[in-house]
C-alpha cells in the first residue's frame, strides 16, 4: 500500500520520565531520513525528559500544542513509567485524542501496555511487546499475541495497528511502516542512508536463539523489580484481577 502526499506526515512519539532512549530514538532516525516523513517528539511540557538510559532530551511540542499526527508512535520506558502511564490521565487523553484522528497508531517495547489501558489495541492479534513480558500482555481479555515468538514487529492492516518488540526493534518497526505507507524504494533508501545492515556478533536477542534457558531465566530474574512486577502489579490492578 503506497500514499502519495504533499506534506510530510508527523509522526508523532509521546515521552514520559524514564523512556527508553532507543525505543524513539531509532525510530525517529528512520523517519527523519524516509521521504515524506517527519518526527516530533512531544510531552506534557516542553521540560528536559529524563531517559531510562539516564540522559534527557527535549521534547519539540506538547500534548496540547501540535501539529496534526498521522503516525502515534508510543515508546516503552521503565517499568514504574509505564505503570504510570496507564494511569495517568493527560497521558492517556493525549493517546485517545490523537488515535482517534491518526492514520496509524502503534508502540515499541512496553509502550504496547500504554496503548492497551487506553483501549487502543482492542480486537487486535497477534501483537508483540518486550520478549519477557509477551505473556502478561496477553491478560488483556480484548487482545491475542503470539506466545511462542518474539516478532520484532506485527502490523494490523485492518485496524491501522502496529506493535514492535524491545528496543532495537523501533528501527525495523519503523522501516516496515515506512514500506507500507510510502513503499519499498522509501524503506531501502532509508536503510541506506543510515546504514543499517545489521550482522550481530551474537544473537541471542531473541530468547529462542538463547539456546540457555537458564541464563534466560537468570534474566527475568533480574528484571523483576525494575521491571517486571511493577507492569503486572499496574496491568492487573486495571484489569481488577490482583
Amino acid at each position: 500500500m503506497t500514499q502519495e502526499t504533499d506534506q510530510p506526515r508527523i509522526v508523532g512519539i509521546p515521552l514520559f520520565d524514564h523512556t527508553t532512549l532507543l525505543d524513539f530514538a531509532g525510530a525517529t532516525q528512520v523517519f527523519a531520513f524516509a521521504p515524506g516523513f517527519q518526527p516530533v517528539w512531544l510531552a506534557k511540557n516542553l521540560d528536559p525528559v529524563p531517559t531510562s538510559e539516564g540522559v534527557t532530551v527535549n521534547p519539540q511540542h506538547t500534548f496540547d500544542d501540535h501539529p496534526d499526527i498521522d503516525i502515534l508512535f508510543v515508546p516503552g520506558g521503565a517499568g514504574p513509567s509505564i505503570a504510570s502511564c496507564m494511569t495517568d490521565t493527560g497521558y492517556q487523553e493525549f493517546i485517545k485524542r490523537t488515535a482517534a484522528t491518526a492514520s496509524w497508531t502503534g508502540s515499541v517495547c512496553n509502550g504496547a501496555f500504554i496503548l492497551a489501558a487506553a483501549g487502543e489495541l482492542d480486537g487486535c492479534t497477534n501483537l508483540t511487546t518486550y520478549w519477557s513480558l509477551v505473556d502478561l500482555l496477553d491478560e488483556f481479555p480484548n487482545l491475542s499475541v503470539d506466545r511462542n515468538h518474539y516478532d520484532r514487529c506485527s502490523i494490523d492492516m485492518d485496524r491501522k495497528r502496529f506493535t514492535g518488540g524491545g528496543v532495537s526493534a523501533s528501527i525495523d518497526l519503523a522501516l516496515e511502516l515506512v514500506k507500507i505507507i510510502s513503499g519499498r524504494e522509501s524503506a531501502e533508501l532509508a536503510s541506506l542512508l543510515i546504514q543499517y545492515s545489521p550482522n550481530p556478533s551474537v544473537d541471542s536477542g531473541d530468547p529462542n536463539r538463547m539456546n540457555d534457558s537458564k541464563r534466560v531465566a537468570a534474566i527475568v530474574e533480574r528484571q523483576q523489580s525494575a521491571l517486571i512486577e511493577p507492569v503486572t502489579t499496574a496491568v492487573r490492578g486495571f484489569l481488577g484481577t490482583s
